[in-house]
């Protein structure tokens, strides 16, 4: 147990990997303020309406005050995003995002509390080193002990034991009777977004709502364990995913769903450069594919090549060639690259169990 958990806390990392997740938190920290700013360049202040500070204490700033907070943190997230000082613009984006968050209960969301948890533990990582405007070239690896990606982590896991939990004692949760609410309240949108008006109602009939609430229980209890198990973590990073996006198409939960789904990179391992996508460059589909690999492989996994002449490369359009360095040819190509390639990945569970049926496509020379 201790030997894993040193393991967990001292791990080798990659910067690129967390220059990633820094961009898409400073992204979503910009996205986060524009109804702030929109409701005061209208004239609209909170303060001058009906609020509820968390402390009693805490004195509500005035219009103007406000306004250069707004404008501070808008200015750090755009270091955040650009990766200029992006650790002490993160930490900052966090104090001052919190305060914020504690002038008004109102207006609190677990959303933004957690997406200000993050942005604050990220500032404990290597986030600087990579996606960086004027940064010099991070090395291919560090080591950083306790660093925030670990406690990123672990804050994942408290996110979901704590809603399973709170969803556990309650009996109307358990019993579908929020779910079937929940669902009922946002039918209009699930309708916009392609989920059929039969499937909503279907849903919202207390037999179905219970079954999914179940299920929601569990899934949840079931991630903040399997993440950390290095066998169930892709399964369960594929099961997160779907989890999510399901939650996205029936319900309005802000920007909840690109938050978590931008922190599941922490978990994703760090072997950049390590596996090699070989393509047939005389035909069309093969450069095409290949131009499709380097603009989705976000965490730089692969070396894009073209043939070297030998008897695999002449027979396929593609071969992937593992970590390992056995290849991957056909439908296990598909497989490899839709467990690897962020865009593809809601792709990976179905064409794996495929791929587990025909029992195809491996060819296995090391190289």
């Amino acid at each position: 147990m201790i030997r894993r958990l040193a393991r967990f806390v001292d791990e080798p990392v990659h910067p690129h990997v967390f220059g990633l997740v820094r961009f898409c938190l400073g992204v979503l920290l910009l996205r986060g303020l524009l109804p702030g700013i929109q409701e005061l360049s209208r004239g609209v202040y909170f303060g001058d309406f009906f609020h509820v500070p968390f402390f009693p204490w805490l004195t509500t700033p005035s219009r103007s005050a406000y306004a250069l907070v707004l404008g501070t943190r808008a200015l750090l997230g755009v270091l955040v995003v650009l990766g200029v000082s992006a650790r002490p613009a993160l930490a900052a984006s966090g104090v001052l995002g919190l305060y914020v968050l504690l002038l008004d209960r109102t207006q609190f969301h677990h959303n933004r509390y957690s997406l200000l948890l993050y942005v604050s533990l990220l500032a404990f990582a290597p986030v600087q080193r990579t996606l960086a405007w004027s940064q010099p070239p991070a090395p291919p690896e560090e080591r950083w002990p306790i660093h925030g990606g670990a406690l990123a982590k672990l804050q994942i896991a408290i996110v979901y034991v704590a809603s399973a939990g709170s969803k556990l004692v309650d009996p109307d949760w358990r019993d579908g009777t929020v779910l079937a609410l929940r669902l009922g309240t946002w039918a209009g949108r699930a309708a916009e977004r392609g989920v059929p008006n039969a499937v909503v109602q279907w849903l919202s009939q207390p037999l179905p709502s219970s079954l999914l609430a179940r299920g929601a229980i569990t899934t949840e209890l079931f991630l903040a364990f399997a993440l950390f198990r290095p066998r169930l973590r892709v399964p369960a990073l594929w099961i997160g995913c779907m989890f999510h996006l399901l939650i996205e198409l029936t319900s309005r939960v802000e920007a909840f769903t690109w938050l978590t789904l931008a922190m599941y990179a922490t978990f994703v391992t760090h072997d950049v450069g390590a596996r090699t996508f070989h393509y047939d460059g005389s035909q069309p589909v093969g450069r095409i594919l290949a131009r499709l690999v380097r603009l989705t492989d976000w965490f730089r996994r692969y070396r894009v090549q073209p043939w070297r002449p030998d008897a695999v490369a002449g027979a396929h359009a593609i071969v992937i060639q593992r970590r390992d360095g056995t290849r991957a040819t056909g439908l296990s190509a598909w497989v490899m690259a839709a467990r690897t390639l962020p865009l593809l990945f809601p792709l990976w569970a179905p064409l794996a169990l495929l791929e587990s049926a025909l029992r195809s496509g491996d060819v296995n020379p090391r190289s």
